[in-house]
Parts: structure tokens; C-alpha cells; sequence
């Protein structure tokens, strides 16, 4: 860990207390930990050392929690191995620092008694099973929400978008969990398919898209939790299911279902992108474009757009109106199409594939350079631009070219490129070349060549420069003249790790790591370096439980 790592730590052990920790938690995070609490998905707590727990909680999967604290209630450590990463805690450490506090912790594992829920129900006569419902009802808004839903036998557009809006602003006002929309969403699609109505139909998914996407983009901020990106399940299923809605009713070619299947549509395609918003419902306005009307309609739709368009918007919205083109164009309104728009790199690959199709490799290259030269991405320096320059130049026959682009993509770290590269250099200039290589101010790929070509005093350097990759080079050292110089650089790594670690993950690594270096490197140094561990760090119990797992 490193020092900045080690002072936050620091800061949590003045600040977190088991008493007062909410203060430290994002407040909708906290929300979510006090639901998952109640709700029972605290599955298991165990007392591990004195002052150490470990704790399963059911969530997306079975993640696990572990909780570190002295006499007083201080929160040294807390882990969670769930993958968010939006904010420095989650609500799964939430709800076991909630079971901590509410419940009297003993040394041993407790688990959650599952009672036999349905032979439980079963003895309840049916007043009290009512009385049941409506008490969970009451505590939770979004079950009562979902049983009108369910249970609902006048079931019409307005009462299942209805039903499904409020489930849905419970969860965006941070007070339910995200699982009962997307149960909400499964139950609302089930309902709406079994409508006769197309229009109907329609008219549902596009309001509850536009409901879930208006809720993700309001409440999409640094304090948000990610799990809303599981929505766009539901939108991605409305979205798609609209679309068949739509080809039926453009297939019955009923001029009145048609115009109100448009309407519906642009009520709600208001063109807000923030939150990947408009191509949910562009893919149904496209099957209306079959018919001429209302291709020309969208087109200059698209094109009023684009007048105040950003720079980025503006290519989305020209790959847009090619796709009308696409689908219901004519060949000579395609390639006019493209050869206008040159200047968007979408349209610009599209003529480069068009002339390496027709074997016109002075235009393609032509085209890829000019592509090559705009481009403003910083991301690499290696493009789409230089795969379709390779591209060009191997189609084309022209060796010299395709040697110092390949030269250019393995500098810049495509080292698939290497063997191709290699191949094409005269065996007597082999060497040198890859020394030039390998000497380039800016070199990308030069781990990956000299451990390709075993060249032991460059991975030596290299290690030494990198103290943590000799774990993954010793076995090609230990067989060279730097056999104990690497000895002792892996030894020193070791130490220094063991030095650094802090947390649980962090000692079962670096076990890992002492367990490597026994079999590869020296079994008598390794019991050494873990006696002096246990000497120097023999307060931190959970670092000799992984000693003791890892054989030490």
C-alpha cells in the first residue's frame, strides 16, 4: 500500500467508529446497506480474531466483507470484494457494519436461519396471510406497487405505466433496491405482450423508456450508485420489443396505425444524448421509412439537429441518416453519400474499404493517411488508420512500407505485429534492427521483446528497474550469469512487499508470492523471510493466518 493509501487508512481510524459510521457513507449507498440489512442478505457474520470479522452477503452474487476494529468500535479496516469502485465504500459494507453494531457479535460463524417459509405460510389462515401482505406492503411501497401490478386483472396502458412509474421512483429516491424495478420491468413486459393492441403497446415502451432514462440521467452523478446501469436491461428489452410493435403495424400498412405509431414515438424523442439516449427509439422510427413520407419527415428531423449539433453529435446524427440511406436508398444515393461526408471518419473507412475492394490501393492509402492526419484521438498512437494502412500496404505487395509500419505498430505496443515485422527484415539486418528498436526514446513493446529474445541482461536491467517483475522473469535468469544477483533482488522484493502490506488481500498476495519464491528460487530462505515476518509483524494477526495458510 502506499503511503497516501496508508494515511487514509489512517484518517478512517479518527474518523469511523462503529456507533457513528453512517457519517461516513454516501447517503443512497447507506439507503441500500440499511435495505440489504433488513431484507436478511447479511447471510453469515464470523469472528475471526479478536478484533476481525468476515462476512457473506448475498447481493448480485455471494460477496464477502471484512471488518477490522479495535476495543472501542474504531474501524481500522473495512473490504468489500464486490467490483464497485464508484466511491471509497459500498452498501455491502453498510449492511455488515449495520449487523455489527445492532447485533452482539460472538467468536464463531452465525448464520441466518432459513425457515421453511411455505410450510410457515401454509399453517396462516387467510386473514392473517392478508394481514401479512399488507403490513410488508405498508414497510415497503415498491412490494405494494408490484402486487397491484400482479394482481391487477384490468390490466390497460395507463394503469401498467402507471404502476411501473411508481416502483421506479421509489428506487430513484434511493429508498428500494434496483432488482424491484428490473422485476417490475419483467412483469410490466409479460403484461404489455399479451395486449392485442400495437399502438398500445407502443405507447407503454415509449413512456417507460423515457421514464428510466429521464431517472439514470437526474440522478447519474460520483454519489450515485452504478448498479442503475443494470436498467438498461429493461430499456434495451422495451426497446426492442417497440421495434417488432412497430414492423407489425408498418407490415399492416394501416395509414391511421401508422401515423399514431410516428406521433407516439416523437413525443418522447426529444434529443437529450446525455445518457445514451436517442438510438432506443431511432431503430423503430427507422422501419417507418419504408415509406417515403416518412423517411423524408426523419431525415430533415435529423438534419434540423444537426444544424445545432456539437462536433460529436454531428457524426452520430450523419451515420443515422446513412442508415435510412442504407436501408432504402439506392446505390448511386449511397456512394454520394459517403464521398460528401469524407470528413467523418466513419464515412471515410467506408470509402477506404470500398477502394481495397476494388483494388484501388493508391486512393485507400490516400484516404487512410489524410484519416491518419486528422485524427485528434490521444488515446494511442496506433489507430484504426495504421491497421488499415497495414492493411494497404500487405494487399498492395509493397514491402518496404509494410515494414515500417509494422516497425510503427510494434513501437507503439502491438506486439502481434512483431513476427510479421521481423520476417520481412533480411536475416543479416535482424539484429541491429531490433536493437534500434529496442533503443527508441519511446518503446512500448520493449518488455515484451527482450523477454521474446531472452536477452538476459536487458530483463535484468529491466528488473531491477521494476523490482516487482522479478517474480515473473527469475525463471529465465536463474540459468544466466545474474543467477544470484537476481537471488537477491527477488529476496529484497519480498521483504519490501512485506513491509508494504496492510489488509488481508494484501498479505494472502504477498504469500503467494513467498510460496513462488520457495518453489522457483530458495525453500531454506523462504522459511527465513517468514520467520523474520512473523517476528516484525507479529500484531497483525490476519498476516500470520495467511502465513500459517500458506505453509509458513
Amino acid at each position: 500500500m502506499s503511503v497516501d493509501c496508508k494515511e487514509l487508512v489512517s484518517s478512517r481510524k479518527q474518523i469511523m467508529n462503529l456507533k457513528n459510521f453512517e457519517e461516513n457513507f454516501d447517503k443512497t449507498i447507506l439507503q441500500r446497506g440499511k435495505n440489504y440489512y433488513h431484507d436478511g442478505a447479511v447471510l453469515s457474520i464470523e469472528k475471526i480474531f479478536e478484533n476481525e470479522y468476515t462476512a457473506e452477503v448475498e447481493g448480485y452474487a455471494l460477496y464477502n466483507v471484512t471488518v477490522e476494529m479495535d476495543d472501542n468500535g474504531n474501524i481500522d479496516d473495512i473490504t468489500c470484494d464486490c467490483p464497485y469502485d464508484m466511491g471509497e465504500y459500498c452498501k455491502h459494507e453498510a449492511a455488515v457494519l449495520y449487523a455489527l453494531r445492532d447485533s452482539t457479535v460472538k467468536t464463531g460463524k452465525s448464520n441466518v436461519k432459513k425457515s421453511d417459509l411455505p410450510q410457515l405460510l401454509g399453517k396462516c389462515s387467510d386473514t392473517q396471510l392478508v394481514e401479512i401482505i399488507l403490513e410488508h406492503a405498508k414497510e415497503d411501497k415498491s412490494f405494494g406497487n408490484y402486487l397491484c401490478m400482479k394482481l391487477s386483472e384490468n390490466s390497460d396502458s395507463n394503469s401498467i405505466v402507471s404502476d411501473f412509474r411508481h416502483i421506479s421512483d421509489i428506487y430513484f429516491k434511493g429508498r428500494s433496491d434496483v432488482n424491484d424495478v428490473l422485476k417490475a420491468g419483467r412483469l410490466l413486459v409479460d403484461k404489455t405482450e399479451k395486449l392485442n393492441s400495437s399502438i398500445d403497446k407502443i405507447r407503454i415502451y415509449t413512456e417507460v423508456i423515457s421514464i428510466l432514462e429521464h431517472g439514470i440521467e437526474n440522478s447519474y452523478d460520483y454519489d450515485y450508485d452504478e448498479e442503475s446501469w443494470e436498467l438498461f436491461e429493461t430499456i434495451n428489452d422495451c426497446s426492442s420489443l417497440m421495434e417488432t410493435a412497430v414492423t407489425n403495424i408498418a407490415d399492416s400498412k394501416n395509414e391511421a396505425d401508422i401515423e399514431s405509431a410516428w406521433e407516439c414515438i416523437l413525443q418522447y424523442w426529444h434529443g437529450s444524448f446525455q445518457i445514451d439516449g436517442e438510438e432506443h427509439f431511432f431503430p423503430s422510427l427507422l422501419q417507418l421509412c419504408r415509406f417515403p413520407e416518412y423517411r423524408s419527415k426523419l431525415d430533415e428531423m435529423l438534419a434540423f439537429r444537426q444544424v445545432s449539433a456539437g462536433e460529436y453529435r454531428k457524426k452520430e446524427i450523419d451515420n443515422q441518416r446513412f442508415s435510412i440511406i442504407q436501408n432504402y436508398g439506392t446505390e448511386n444515393e449511397i456512394t454520394d453519400y459517403i464521398n460528401s461526408h469524407i470528413g467523418n471518419p466513419d464515412f471515410c473507412r467506408l470509402a477506404i474499404e470500398r477502394a481495397i475492394h476494388e483494388k484501388n490501393y493508391t486512393k485507400a492509402e490516400q484516404l487512410a493517411l489524410e484519416g491518419a492526419a486528422s485524427d485528434k484521438s490521444h488515446f494511442s498512437s496506433v489507430s484504426s488508420w495504421h491497421y488499415l494502412l497495414h492493411d494497404i500496404y500487405k494487399l498492395s505487395g509493397n514491402a518496404k512500407k509494410l515494414t515500417d509500419i509494422c516497425y510503427n505498430m510494434v513501437k507503439y505496443g502491438k506486439t502481434d505485429y512483431y513476427e510479421e515485422w521481423k520476417s520481412l527484415i533480411p536475416e543479416g539486418n535482424r539484429s541491429d534492427e531490433i536493437n534500434r528498436l529496442l533503443n527508441e526514446s519511446e518503446n512500448y513493446s520493449y518488455e515484451y521483446i527482450v523477454s521474446h529474445e531472452n536477452m538476459s541482461e536487458r530483463i535484468y536491467q529491466l528488473c531491477c528497474k521494476f523490482p516487482s517483475k522479478i517474480s515473473c522473469y527469475y525463471e529465465k535468469l536463474k540459468t544466466t550469469e545474474f543467477r544470484e544477483q537476481s537471488k537477491n533482488l527477488y529476496e529484497q522484493y519480498i521483504r519490501y512487499e512485506g513491509s508494504q502490506a496492510s489488509n488481508r488481500s494484501e498479505y494472502a498476495a504477498l504469500c503467494r508470492q513467498l510460496k513462488k519464491f520457495s518453489m522457483e528460487c530458495d525453500a531454506e530462505l523462504a522459511i527465513t523471510i517468514a520467520a523474520d515476518f512473523r517476528q516484525l509483524y507479529r500484531r497483525k494477526p490476519a498476516f500470520m493466518d495467511e502465513l500459517t495458510k500458506s505453509g509458513f
